[in-house]
């Protein structure tokens, strides 16, 4: 959760939300608001313990549930307002980070799909 001390109108003073496990059916920083609020449950399963060949790495399988939202006012803040989003994704520990292919849905029907490198939040 985050708060400003006043409300701030340029833009990079904004909290983003939106992306993978950011409320992952979502475009990446689709909402902004100088109030934000989200809360994430996250689930994986390691599916392959790597071994000793060129291209065996360890491999994950798993899950994410989020709600979250961002405001223009204090005074908007409710949990009815709450987005619902969640994510299925697969990831391998490369040499070089993690690598996640992802998928993520929201409540209104939304969907994104990620490919994504390096640490996911």
């Amino acid at each position: 959760m985050g708060t400003t001390v006043d409300n701030l109108t340029r833009p990079e003073d904004l909290f983003t939300l939106g992306g993978f496990f950011n409320l992952s059916g979502l475009p990446t920083d689709s909402l902004s608001g100088p109030h934000y609020g989200i809360a994430r449950l996250l689930y994986y399963r390691r599916i392959g313990r790597g071994g000793s060949g060129v291209l065996d790495f360890p491999a994950y399988v798993g899950m994410s549930l989020e709600m979250g939202n961002a405001w223009q006012d204090r005074h908007d803040i409710s949990a009815g307002d709450l987005r619902k989003d969640g994510s299925l994704f697969f990831g391998v520990d490369t040499p070089l980070g993690p690598v996640y292919l992802a998928t993520g849905f929201d409540e209104g029907g939304d969907k994104q799909f990620y490919l994504f490198l390096g640490r996911s939040f």
